[in-house]
């Protein structure tokens, strides 16, 4: 469980240092669902989780929210769980509280996860002998196990598929050189028909330092690293599409009737040999 809060808080902090660095828009949706996340809830949370044995009932404090005592005369129970259900309770080693509402007529159940259970166990029936307290943790159902573990494994799935996207985003992309095209693959590849040229350039900088290129990606990758592809708009080049490390040089900047497209790799040679290749065929002599 603390792993798992540490691990939001950090990549929260990650979010917000990339995006003051390079204020890609991906970053900026993160830091807009994660900090409230981080600020109001995860942190709080973390350090502000405890249980007090009161004189009159059992106070449950979690996070921001206010405290609520649970009066020991309408505990009915207390049972040892593992039950993963969200909670009151930073540790899956937990206590299922089951106590009478104050209409008397219906019951609801807290999960809490003192750090000594057995010695809350004593005091607890110290408290009151009335409540029924069971040491052995108890069996989770099969149906809920089942349901719990599919949902489990659907977000396992969707935090892996993401994991997988933002490393395959990073990798440079494949460009081909052709008489009549170019084609682009990997992430966002496209096909550039070279009847719709105007020039193709190579600009002495990396995507990053050169002027007015900043901006907001309007369907693409801007990952944790340096790589940005598919659909950008910025100030001086309009819509643009891109195929760049943000902070290599040189960049291909390919000018064209439609969006123009920038290209860079990782290793700055390899975008210059790109180039020179360019500068062999006759559509770039001869552009449209």
């Amino acid at each position: 469980m603390h792993l798992t809060l540490l691990l939001i808080v950090v990549f929260n902090i990650w979010a917000l240092i990339y995006f003051i660095m390079s204020s890609g828009i991906f970053m900026l949706v993160i830091l807009i669902i994660f900090t409230p996340l981080t600020v109001l809830y995860i942190i709080p949370v973390w350090f502000n989780t405890y249980y007090i044995l009161g004189e009159n009932g059992l106070l449950i404090k979690c996070g921001l929210r206010k405290g609520y005592i649970i009066p020991y005369d309408s505990i009915i129970s207390a049972v040892s769980t593992k039950d993963p259900l969200a909670s009151h309770a930073l540790s899956m080693d937990r206590i299922e509280v089951k106590y009478r509402l104050e209409s008397k007529k219906f019951s609801d159940t807290v999960l809490i996860s003192p750090n000594d259970k057995q010695e809350f166990f004593v005091q607890l029936g110290i408290k009151n002998a009335g409540i029924k307290i069971t040491t052995e943790t108890k069996p989770i159902e099969k149906g809920y196990k089942l349901f719990v573990t599919v949902i489990l494994a659907m977000t396992g799935v969707i935090l892996l598929g993401s994991a997988v996207m933002m490393v395959v985003g990073e990798f440079d992309p494949v460009v081909r050189l052709y008489e009549n095209r170019i084609t682009i693959s990997g992430m966002y590849g496209t096909t550039i028909r070279t009847d719709n040229l105007h020039e193709i350039s190579l600009i002495e900088s990396s995507m990053f330092d050169i002027p007015g290129s900043g901006g907001m990606r309007t369907n693409g990758f801007d990952g944790f690293g340096q790589a940005q592809k598919g659909y950008f708009n910025s100030a001086e080049f309009g819509a643009n599409i891109r195929f760049v490390q943000t902070k290599t040089a040189p960049t291909i900047h390919i000018r064209r009737r439609a969006q123009d497209i920038f290209i860079s790799f990782r290793d700055g040679d390899k975008t210059r040999e790109l180039f020179d290749e360019m500068q062999k065929f006759d559509w770039f002599n001869n552009p449209g």
